[in-house]
């Protein structure tokens, strides 16, 4: 308890000691020092910068505008329908993705969502698909086992390696990295005929709860772009969201699928451990850096996972993904629902965690009641306060990966960061660095959530929880619960939310399966949804849960419209 006060009071006062500071002296030099600042970085400025370079900057916080409604009836069709009706000549997949990017051209003004557009290379291989369906070659029958999503356009994290396409995770000095291969990930939907139209921004080393970095700016919500649309699939998140991509492919260690999700209102399912392989992804691998992860099975929690606006896209993503080691998972078979037992938890035990927002603890008593009285299935409420660590847990996760990061870039940069000399690059807009990477980055030298010594404690822990939760779920119960426990914060005003994120970081650490599920909007607008959680290798069952409670719920609808 003691260390986080320690971190937030370091953090909160050190950031009010600066701003106050610069306040002071800021309008003196404004135009000698400042304006030429904002002409070279005036996307990445620090905040201080852009209040005084836009005098509305704090009403602009409150007021947020959304992107355009949908209007085009292509994309209001799922993944799965609009796959269909290419195999079955209704719908020429060039006009498909003809619609995506105008789309995407009609949004990313607003939301800033992607980092390398491949339109002209995604039309060309549209006419290709176009071509080959007309020759009569396959049936429609063949191309649904072999080819599931022929001529469908995707978006890409941009952290996952697309051949040809940037690889930076947001990082000044991986700017001009470009990959040499497809992620493994990536190469299944893309042998499964996928065609790949935009890989989209990441927090600065996939790091922050924000998408935020100086290279290719910030990433806004599409539900209020005074709103930020999660991290780190972030882009992902926003892109869907908005209507731009039907389907995407993301990662998570630590709630990266299911927190963009929820803020921009879509689903995503975080797999079970080992079922989608992993690799191709940021940062690059060096042999002598620090392993990304340490030696116990508890960093065994990174998966890579799809996200989309229909639940029902999240089972032809499945199949793909996992098509080489998930074979006897039967997605997309009938469930029995009377078979089914629901537990749900309220709200984590944890001090520093925001208090569940009204609109979400109502969404989830109304998700646990659609099952109760629909389908007469038996209910039972868990209080978990045992679970009261997670977010130090968490955390003691996700900064051997930072370390690890980190040891990347100084081997890249060729000599050690100097913290001290980055904070004060910082003030002045000089650093490469965003702010919620270096709090991370200080952190690594100066551990207050991590320590090396915590790790055995952590693994015991773990085990603990993991004998816990065998006990609470078996192949036929769910455990349903609040995906964070709120909506998407102010741009800029994510980290007091940032302990939220032990409602999904502790399900990487115990390697179970979680569908998130769009289940509502709040009075302002925004979006959120719930967790449904099942034991290993359960996914089938937490997907089809969601496609239950998308039909009771409505799932996505159009920013615009809500």
């Amino acid at each position: 308890m003691s260390d986080y006060l320690i971190y937030c009071l370091f953090c909160f006062e050190r950031l009010e000691t600066i701003l106050t500071a610069l306040d002071l002296v800021a309008i003196t030099w404004y135009k000698t020092e400042v304006v030429p600042i904002i002409k070279k970085t005036s996307s990445t400025t620090p905040e201080f910068l852009h209040a005084y370079r836009k005098p509305s900057y704090h009403f602009y916080k409150r007021v947020g505008k959304t992107v355009p409604p949908v209007r085009d009836p292509l994309l209001l069709k799922s993944a799965t329908q609009l796959a269909e009706e290419i195999r079955e000549g209704k719908t020429k997949s060039e006009d498909i993705v003809q619609a995506y990017i105008q789309r995407i051209q009609e949004v990313e003004p607003f939301i800033n969502a992607t980092v390398d557009r491949c339109f002209e290379d995604a039309l060309e291989k549209a006419r290709e698909v176009d071509s080959l369906l007309a020759s009569g070659k396959y049936t429609g029958k063949q191309l649904e086992e072999e080819k599931p999503l022929l001529g469908l356009p995707i978006s890409i994290k941009s952290l996952l390696m697309v051949k040809g396409l940037r690889c930076t995770g947001g990082c000044k000095y991986f700017e001009h990295q470009r990959a040499d291969e497809d992620a493994p990930s990536v190469a299944l939907l893309k042998n499964a005929g996928a065609i790949v139209i935009a890989t989209t921004n990441v927090p600065e080393a996939a790091i922050n709860l924000e998408t935020l970095n100086n290279v290719h700016g910030m990433t806004r919500n599409p539900y209020g772009t005074n709103r930020t649309c999660g991290g780190s699939s972030g882009g992902e998140g926003a892109l869907i969201g908005a209507g731009a991509s039907v389907f995407g492919l993301g990662n998570d260690l630590l709630g990266s699928l299911r927190i963009p999700a929820h803020f921009n209102g879509i689903f995503s399912h975080k797999p079970s451990i080992g079922l989608v392989p992993n690799g191709g992804s940021f940062p690059p691998e060096m042999p002598s850096a620090t392993p990304l992860i340490f030696d116990t099975e508890i960093m065994k929690c990174g998966v890579t996972g799809p996200m989309c606006r229909y639940a029902e896209d999240l089972v032809v993503g499945m199949r793909i993904l996992s098509s080489e080691r998930g074979a006897k998972l039967n997605f997309g078979q009938k469930v029995n629902f009377e078979k089914l037992k629901i537990i749900y938890l309220k709200e984590f035990y944890s001090p520093l965690a925001p208090p569940v927002e009204k609109e979400i603890a109502i969404g989830l008593a109304n998700a646990v009641s659609y099952f109760g009285e629909t389908h007469k299935v038996p209910i039972r409420e868990v209080k978990m306060p045992w679970l009261m660590d997670a977010s130090r847990c968490a955390f003691n996760i996700i900064f051997p990966f930072i370390e690890s990061t980190i040891d990347v870039i100084e081997k890249t940069k060729g000599s050690p960061l100097n913290i001290k000399l980055e904070l004060v690059k910082y003030i002045f807009g000089k650093s490469v660095f965003s702010f919620g990477c270096l709090l991370m980055v200080i952190n690594s030298y100066f551990p207050l959530f991590h320590k090396k010594s915590h790790r055995p404690f952590y693994e015991k822990m773990v085990e603990e929880w993991i004998q816990k939760f065998d006990q609470l779920l078996d192949e036929n119960t769910v455990l349903l619960l609040p995906t964070l426990p709120n909506t998407a914060p102010f741009v800029r005003g994510t980290f007091p939310y940032l302990l939220g994120s032990c409602y999904t970081g502790i399900f990487n650490v115990l390697g179970l399966p979680v569908t998130h599920c769009q289940l509502g909007f709040n009075r302002e607008g925004l979006p959120y949804g719930i967790q449904i959680v099942g034991c290993s290798n359960n996914d089938a069952l937490t997907i089809a849960c969601a496609i239950e409670l998308e039909k009771e719920f409505g799932g996505w609808r159009s920013p615009g419209e809500v």
